[in-house]
């Protein structure tokens, strides 16, 4: 089994569902994360404690009261080696889904 890095987690789901808060990543990473990976980081804590991190050393930014968006530092550590393109289709995949809800 491989060791999770609950930081590039956090930043992963974040970059597909920003702008968002906390409870939105915990709420949205089974549904982006690999099946077991977001259950384990949101009972340990994980999330939360990367989501600190992430904060103090300038990865993402506040855009509203409990609101954060990846800054360029944030974007560098998630969008490599060619999974820039998955994060955008999964983006586009929630848009259209949410767009569906509101007609």
């Amino acid at each position: 089994m491989s060791v999770l890095d609950p930081l590039f987690s956090y930043l992963t789901v974040l970059s597909v569902i920003q702008p968002g808060r906390v409870q939105d990543v915990e709420r949205f990473a089974p549904d982006i994360l690999p099946q077991g990976t977001a259950e384990e980081l949101i009972e340990t804590g994980a999330f939360r404690e990367a989501h600190y991190f992430a904060r103090v050393h300038g990865h993402i930014s506040p855009v509203r009261r409990g609101t954060f968006f990846l800054t360029a530092k944030g974007r560098e550590v998630v969008r490599r080696d060619g999974l820039h393109k998955e994060l955008d289709n999964l983006r586009l995949f929630l848009m259209k889904g949410q767009r569906g809800k509101y007609k």
